[in-house]
């Protein structure tokens, strides 16, 4: 797939090396004006414009003018450009690459501009607050088409209206968000093109929520085109919801994660970046709960050294956002931490640090739960229960009295993690059963409610 300048709409304005100018309109001086008025069907005043005074062209009139003089060919007109625009454009393209060629970043583009980005006949602009998404942006530019024209501000880049022209003649697309779709040409390529089009779209409309990687549009069909090039690079998808406004939203699932991560060279946005490799760290580390009160305790001590903002608290602490919001919410309610707001950004600080540290020492005073005295209980029962001999199912579930619902979630837990398993004879411990219940009682308890592997 090339972008040649035949394949430019007509609209597009070309300024031409001197020489080759010169050399086309000495080649077509040989006709009268009042002649070559009627054959480029142009008045004279354009054409002595075009010859003496115009810096740009418009690709059609051109084309006429190669046609006058038996060329058909554009290539060497495609040679012999130094710049192009369109005639409203403030920003050009210098030194152009020619022919476009398809490859990760020019998938990227496109696709940003189908989610952030604003196109008209004379301007075109691409919305990002993030400063080193904005650098990326205009780097992908350069890189696929040139020494581009641009102006970063504070939340978008103003950008040559020509790329997103060029873009929508050669795909045949909208870039209108409600309307657009993948253009079908990108469902071929190779797998760094097709993971250009998925990490275009999670960075401007995805959001890392819990272990997935959360998608959303508000049209339908377009997210719907992400998700079959999801599929086809082999990541598990959750199914498509609707949320209000509408929006729609689907999942890149958990089991996913690591293979994005291998695919996608680090995303701009630190924080979404942070957020997925700790998905990762996560998944790979050897407990999934901490004790009531270990991260609010783990929270305070980072904040007694210094006010830290959320991502920092992320890095720190290795929980995710929402976590690390919940708690953050409990401490602020309970006076211990408080938050300053400087451009749109939260940095969190201690507020009471006598409370605060008293809460480090003693979490069961400030916290209301009955988890302190009973984590990993039931647990460690089942498998004392266990150790005598084999027990069957009903047995058990009289001597726990729990609800049948609740004695089977435990029944299952225990089996899942494989320190018990079912027998002739009912339920008996396995050797790593065995194992928990010889340890201290404090440490069975731990292991058994953090869910150590």
């Amino acid at each position: 797939m090339k972008i040649h300048l035949k394949n430019f709409p007509n609209n597009v304005y070309l300024e031409l090396k001197k020489g080759y100018k010169n050399h086309i309109f000495e080649e077509i001086s040989k006709f009268k004006l009042d002649g070559l008025e009627k054959k480029l069907h142009m008045t004279k005043t354009t054409i002595i414009e075009w010859k003496k005074r115009a810096k740009y062209m418009p690709l059609q009139g051109i084309k006429k003018i190669l046609k006058l003089m038996n060329k058909k060919h554009l290539l060497d007109l495609e040679n012999n450009i130094i710049s192009y625009k369109t005639k409203r454009g403030k920003y050009g393209i210098k030194n152009p690459i020619l022919p476009i060629k398809d490859s990760p970043e020019l998938r990227e583009i496109l696709i940003h501009i189908m989610c952030d980005g604003c196109f008209s006949s004379g301007y075109a602009a691409y919305y990002n607050t993030n400063e080193e998404t904005k650098r990326e942006f205009v780097n992908e530019l350069k890189d696929c088409f040139g020494e581009v024209g641009f102006k970063i501000y504070k939340d978008h880049v103003h950008f040559p209206s020509a790329i997103p022209l060029i873009l929508k003649h050669y795909f045949k697309v909208e870039f209108n968000s409600k309307s657009c779709r993948v253009p079908k040409v990108f469902f071929k390529g190779d797998r760094k093109k097709l993971v250009g089009i998925v990490r275009a779209i999670i960075i401007d409309e995805g959001t890392v929520d819990g272990s997935n990687i959360r998608l959303d549009s508000c049209n339908k069909e377009f997210l719907e085109d992400i998700k079959k090039i999801c599929n086809m690079l082999g990541y598990s998808c959750g199914k498509t919801w609707e949320s209000k406004g509408p929006i729609f939203r689907f999942n890149i699932l958990a089991e996913s994660i690591s293979k994005v991560r291998e695919d996608m060279k680090k995303l701009p946005i630190t924080k979404k970046q942070l957020l997925i490799d700790l998905i990762e760290k996560n998944q790979n580390r050897g407990w999934k709960y901490k004790l009531p009160g270990e991260v609010k305790k783990n929270m305070l001590k980072e904040l007694l050294k210094k006010p830290l903002k959320t991502s920092e608290l992320i890095e720190k602490i290795g929980m995710g956002k929402s976590i690390i919001n919940k708690h953050l919410a409990w401490l602020i309610k309970n006076y211990m931490v408080d938050y300053k707001i400087k451009n749109n950004i939260r940095t969190y600080l201690i507020k009471n640090e006598k409370k605060a540290r008293d809460f480090i020492k003693n979490p069961s005073k400030f916290i209301k739960s009955n988890k302190f005295g009973n984590y990993g209980i039931s647990q460690l029962k089942i498998l004392k229960i266990l150790k005598e001999n084999n027990r069957r199912y009903n047995e058990m579930e009289k001597t726990m009295n729990f609800c049948k619902s609740a004695f089977f979630k435990l029944i299952s837990s225990l089996a899942k993690k494989e320190l018990i398993k079912k027998t002739k004879k009912g339920y008996g411990l396995t050797k790593e059963g065995k194992r928990i219940v010889s340890m201290n009682k404090d440490e069975a308890r731990y292991l058994l409610y953090a869910n150590v592997k």
